[in-house]
């Protein structure tokens, strides 16, 4: 029962991010850009802070830097850019597939051999993807906008691949933000 307590937060939480960054555009008042910019800032802040607290201090090196740092990049403003046109729930679908596609791609060329079980999930992921984003099944769609969203999840995808194997999460987290 906890894991799925636990499992409903994180997707309700998901969700919600989906909403309000949507949300926070779809207004007028702030950029894509500038959106994008506040979340890595105020991200950063606090990870600074919960590192500096619980582990005594941060540090900006280590394995993986580098495409963590590019992953965490693409995603937010890919993000951001994305939630300018696309709805909160198509623009979820098109992050969530992408991301699933990406990893499931990165596990393979890092050696992994997966059961039948995570193929089928792959190819459901990867076969939404491509009926959603044909011509003709959603009201019109910015192909901008769903590329970007698409580059986010790529971007999430490489961020969550390159941080499988820190030995500390949360400052390698802090580190990237």
């Amino acid at each position: 029962m906890r894991l799925f307590l636990l499992t409903a937060l994180t997707m309700t939480a998901f969700a919600a991010n989906s909403v309000l960054n949507r949300a926070a555009l779809t207004g007028g008042g702030i950029t894509a850009q500038d959106f994008g910019t506040l979340r890595l800032i105020s991200g950063a802040l606090t990870l600074a802070g919960l590192t500096l607290v619980m582990r005594g201090g941060l540090r900006l090196d280590g394995p993986g830097r580098l495409p963590g740092v590019a992953g965490l990049l693409t995603y937010i403003f890919g993000f951001s850019w994305g939630y300018q046109s696309l709805d909160a729930g198509l623009g979820a679908l098109i992050l969530f597939g992408t991301v699933q596609v990406t990893m499931f791609t990165g596990s393979l060329v890092q050696g992994e051999r997966p059961p039948p079980t995570r193929w089928l999930g792959a190819a459901l992921a990867f076969g939404g993807l491509v009926w959603l984003l044909a011509p003709g099944t959603t009201p019109e769609v910015s192909p901008s906008h769903a590329a970007a969203m698409a580059l986010a999840g790529f971007g999430w995808g490489v961020y969550s691949l390159s941080g499988r194997g820190a030995r500390d999460p949360l400052s390698a987290t802090a580190a990237n933000f």
